[in-house]
């Protein structure tokens, strides 16, 4: 079978490649963390001048109507970059949800703005005993005289200290509901803080919010549907995320070794060193087939497409985390130093193993999904 990129997806990821060589060196991805927001605001708008903001969002509602193949381009160009830019909580997550929903108001309130690139969005929906299980939430709801009443608590938000437009998962009357609520609504707390990569999140309360009657994207299982849709969606993108962080990692360990000297000669020549590389070669060579592996299967609507994506996110948590500790030590004092970007491809893959499940939790997943419950 021929895995090869389309002409257009080729193109993307030339375009993308391109503007990430010029714009994201160690000094200027520093540059973007210490901004207020965490990112740099300019080049979220070249994101949305350059298109890539709407590459993922349905054509019916302006957007490119790309693929996940199309999403997972853009990913791994931002993971050999270690991009700092919110895509994954705004755009994969967030904005995906309000686009496939089936409430037209929200759609017109928000998709073209966040579509430009002068509204975020978020998708609050992890609790302090959700475990990854997506309806294992306390947040609730209650009908009004003008529309809902929410009260709840969510963790871990991702972009959901500079989100404009929350996507709040929370139960109405015992069914899966999902609201689109105004990040400025009297009674919502956000708490922002870092990850260790740089990311921020929020930690968000719901003390008895006020909503509008057309506040409701979708409700029932077809909701609990979508979100299990766009998760796994979102969990391929991450992993692809991982694979040109790992790719990048090769590279610089690779063109360091062979510069570095000790005893007279590159480090790259004695053979113990050789292999560690090779190690991390054929790590990364697994996680990409794994990853072609999930896309040909999701694209496909294929029966083991859940399982393949839990093998994916699995090996990406366990060998995403190896090749960084390995660059480290091959780079020796260097690779902890500010002066390179190691230490933050490190941490970056620290931050993916953790999302939507780490690589033990994936692990168990996939034995359940293709051997049975019991052989989680």
């Amino acid at each position: 079978m021929d895995f090869s990129l389309n002409a257009e997806q080729q193109l993307l990821k030339e375009s993308i490649d391109k503007y990430m060589a010029e714009r994201y060196d160690a000094d200027q991805r520093r540059q973007y963390l210490a901004e207020e927001t965490g990112f740099s605001g300019k080049v979220w708008q070249d994101y949305a001048e350059l298109g890539w903001l709407t590459v993922p969002l349905p054509e019916a509602e302006g957007g490119f109507g790309g693929s996940v193949v199309d999403t997972s381009v853009l990913m791994e160009a931002m993971g050999r970059s270690v991009a700092v830019e919110p895509y994954l909580g705004s755009i994969l997550l967030g904005a995906q949800l309000i686009a496939r929903g089936n409430n037209a108001a929200v759609k017109g309130r928000y998709l073209e703005e966040i579509m430009a690139g002068s509204c975020h969005a978020a998708f609050a929906y992890q609790e302090r005993r959700s475990r990854h299980q997506l309806d294992a939430m306390d947040c609730r709801a209650e009908r009004s005289a003008d529309g809902y009443r929410l009260t709840g608590s969510k963790t871990l938000v991702l972009n959901g200290a500079a989100a404009d437009v929350l996507v709040v998962a929370a139960w109405l009357d015992d069914a899966y509901t999902l609201f689109a609520v105004p990040a400025i609504s009297n009674g919502v707390q956000r708490d922002a803080f870092k990850l260790m990569d740089g990311q921020r999140v929020a930690n968000i309360q719901f003390d008895a919010v006020e909503l509008t009657g057309d506040s409701v994207i979708c409700d029932g299982d077809a909701a609990l549907a979508m979100v299990e849709t766009v998760i796994a969606e979102a969990t391929i993108a991450v992993s692809a995320q991982a694979v040109g962080a790992m790719e990048k990692l090769l590279k610089e360990t690779v063109e360091y070794s062979n510069t570095r000297k000790q005893f007279g000669q590159p480090i790259g020549k004695f053979q113990a060193l050789q292999h560690r590389m090779v190690d991390m070669y054929t790590a990364t060579e697994q996680c990409r087939s794994l990853l072609v592996r999930a896309l040909c299967s999701h694209s496909g609507g294929e029966a083991q497409a859940a399982s393949d994506t839990a093998a994916l996110k699995a090996m990406v948590g366990k060998h995403g985390r190896a090749v960084a500790e390995e660059a480290v030590q091959l780079h020796g004092g260097m690779g902890v130093t500010e002066e390179l970007s190691i230490g933050d491809y490190l941490k970056r893959l620290m931050v993916i193993d953790t999302l939507f499940g780490d690589s033990d939790w994936q692990r168990r997943r996939f034995a359940a999904l293709r051997y049975g419950p019991q052989a989680a």
